[in-house]
């Protein structure tokens, strides 16, 4: 899969090249992106040791991010980043968690999960909703989205490797230019991490106790709070990592979990009830989802629905869109597949939704800034791909697993709806743990010797 997305990756480039074109600047950006890159593999090969290593990394990090925030100063976002702010000052102001569409005038009061406007509300009421918190509450998720890595890293059995996927998941691009705008993704990054570290934590112990049924409950129910298509991952990791760490503690972390992950969503779904009149689990969003992600001109990314469907009430709206794509669906599965399989290899082969956002800033940008940005994040998405065809047979175990694992999640459940780049970007961290540990045992061969099957997955 990864040696296809590759492929794409490059085979697509022409048929992009017109809508965002190519500078020169932009192939200095990717060959600055490789020369930092680099860095992972004396990160891999154990070579900087030492609180000054990671002081001069997280330097760059920051030094980076703030170049980017002075490049988005005094531009404006359109699209969720702008409604997140306008949700959580909304909260602020004691309306309520609601968005009123300015086109079609409809009111929508669970369209957006509750978790991550409730951050940003916090965050604003302490600190305001300015460029700088924003910015500065992204770093912080960045940041600890990167411990987390290092640490499953040292779990896994691939402590060099980790921090080798630390240091790449820190200067990934799409990421770096995400962190002036208000976006869910860098939580939803580090809640996953979370989840998979609790997970790997049973690997020496046989059995979790409350406390870890705690801590994993509440992590899963803020998982499912902040983008619903990933409540089911849990589940799928560890049906994945069934094989390393036995029936038993798996079974026993859901049973003490379960209860504490409802508990946390119970409230959400008292106040859908009383508002709605309806049972409203995560988001009333899946309908529309559906309808996104199958009709005659799906792409996989958002786009509006049709006038006879836009201006409706919230819940009807969604379960007349579902209904009009199911109707689609089973008048056309072939084009169903082909659209579905074409969405998927979009969303791993193609990174043009940041080019995509920085055009859209108001006032806007140059165009010369999206001719710059488009070589420097394809080239970047098209050296992952081919690195991780190149290197998977290096790495092995659980990092293999859990690649796995979010894969599967994401065709299984999420790649029917709306599928776009920004759900490839919890897979990341994970792809950067593979080439981590893969450029460790590269440098270290009698780490990468061929060993028994039975072993070789612990």
């Amino acid at each position: 899969m990864l040696a296809l997305f590759a492929v794409y990756a490059l085979w697509t480039i022409p048929s992009l090249l017109p809508r965002w074109g190519a500078s020169p600047t932009g192939f200095a950006l990717l060959a600055g992106w490789l020369v930092l890159a680099s860095a992972a593999w004396p990160l891999a090969r154990g070579r900087w040791h030492g609180p000054r290593r990671w002081t001069v990394l997280i330097a760059i990090t920051v030094g980076l991010r703030l170049v980017v925030l002075a490049f988005s100063w005094g531009h404006a976002p359109t699209g969720d980043p702008m409604i997140y702010v306008q949700l959580a000052r909304d909260m602020l102001g004691g309306r309520g968690l609601s968005f009123t569409d300015p086109f079609t005038g409809v009111t929508f009061r669970a369209l957006y999960p509750p978790a991550y406007p409730l951050l940003l509300a916090g965050l604003g009421g302490l600190f305001g909703l300015g460029s700088l918190m924003l910015w500065s509450s992204n770093l912080l998720l960045d940041l600890m989205a990167a411990a987390l890595i290092v640490r499953i890293g040292h779990r896994a059995g691939a402590a060099r490797g980790g921090q080798a996927a630390a240091w790449l998941y820190l200067i990934w691009p799409t990421f770096l230019l995400a962190t002036p705008f208000a976006q869910k993704e860098p939580l939803v990054s580090v809640l996953a991490l979370a989840l998979v570290l609790r997970l790997l934590g049973l690997k020496n112990r046989r059995a979790p106790d409350t406390r870890d049924g705690a801590i994993f409950g509440i992590l899963a129910g803020l998982l499912a709070l902040t983008q619903p298509g990933l409540a089911t991952l849990p589940l799928m990791a560890g049906l994945l990592l069934l094989p390393v760490l036995g029936f038993a503690p798996l079974f026993a972390l859901a049973w003490r979990s379960i209860p504490v992950a409802l508990l946390l969503l119970a409230p959400w779904w008292i106040r859908n009830g009383l508002l709605l009149g309806h049972f409203v689990p995560l988001t009333s969003t899946g309908g529309i989802g559906l309808w996104i992600g199958n009709n005659p001109q799906a792409s996989g990314n958002w786009m509006p629905l049709p006038d006879s469907l836009s201006h409706l009430p919230e819940l009807e709206q969604s379960a007349r869109a579902a209904t009009a794509a199911k109707a689609w669906i089973a008048g056309h599965p072939f084009d169903m597949l082909r659209l579905n399989l074409t969405k998927l290899f979009r969303t791993f082969g193609v990174e043009i939704f940041t080019p995509l956002r920085w055009s859209l800033l108001r006032p806007a940008l140059p165009a010369a800034v999206a001719a710059a940005l488009f070589p420097l994040l394809q080239g970047a998405l098209f050296i992952a791909m081919a690195l991780g065809a190149a290197l998977i047979r290096r790495s092995g175990g659980i990092l293999i697993l859990l690649l796995a694992a979010i894969f599967a999640q994401l065709l299984i459940f999420d790649l029917w709806f709306e599928f776009a780049e920004r759900h490839r970007y919890v897979v990341m961290p994970f792809l950067f743990l593979i080439l981590g540990q893969a450029l460790a045992r590269r440098a270290t061969p009698a780490a990468s010797a061929p060993r028994p099957a039975s072993r070789a997955i612990a």
